[in-house]
């Protein structure tokens, strides 16, 4: 990307877009654009971080092991979203697995290029801030939903989750499963459930949504 193509992109993310234009100028000379391919492990659970990534094109799946060695899917992120800012706070080790689900192209910036910044626009520190206190208050509806929910609004509830940026679905039932607090075979059987009442369209493993009112209603 040129700088002003970075500064654009920049001035639209959640983290910088309380910058004013004249110190996104000075932001765009520390941040870094990663291109990853679908399957890419973008980082391990367990391995020193010091970087935070936001998503400018493509979704990545975040991931975490069992005791038993198995992995399960926490969330799946998409353009506009960040990942790795506990990274920027502490001294942690990262806590989860990210892999590419299809081509990712992500910019990056450093935790020290991060201070740097930060002692020049407060407001950056902020909107990190905001950041971790928005994902605390979906992690309370995800707790609501998963404990108060059945399997149709649970899956709705995932499905809604994409819906608005994303036409068509690319996961596996495995992966909604996850999200979701199911197994895959009951997965399997609401997806199959909606698909009869024409909520969703099921084609070459993509799920379209088809009435998207109908979606919202199954949820809690």
């Amino acid at each position: 990307m040129t700088k002003s193509q970075i500064i654009s992109f920049l001035k639209k993310t959640y983290l910088f877009g309380e910058v004013s234009a004249g110190k996104l100028a000075t932001a765009a000379k520390f941040v870094k654009e990663n291109t990853f391919e679908k399957s890419d492990i973008i980082f391990n659970e367990g391995e020193k971080g010091d970087t935070l990534h936001i998503i400018k094109k493509g979704t990545v799946k975040i991931t975490k092991y069992t005791k038993d060695g198995k992995t399960k899917t926490l969330a799946i992120l998409k353009e506009g979203d960040g990942f790795g800012e506990m990274a920027l706070l502490t001294k942690e080790v990262r806590s989860a697995t990210v892999e590419a689900l299809e081509k990712v192209v992500t910019v990056s910036i450093t935790k020290e290029s991060f201070e740097y910044l930060i002692k020049r626009e407060p407001s950056i520190s902020l909107q990190i801030i905001k950041s971790l206190s928005d994902r605390l208050a979906k992690a309370d509806r995800d707790i609501k939903n998963l404990a108060l929910g059945d399997a149709n609004s649970r899956v709705a509830y995932v499905l809604m989750d994409f819906s608005e940026e994303m036409k068509v679905l690319k996961f596996t039932h495995q992966e909604i499963a996850d999200l979701a607090g199911l197994t895959r075979e009951t997965t399997t059987r609401t997806l199959r459930h909606m698909e009869k009442e024409k909520v969703i369209r099921i084609q070459d493993r993509k799920i379209k949504i088809s009435n998207l009112e109908k979606l919202k209603e199954m949820c809690l």
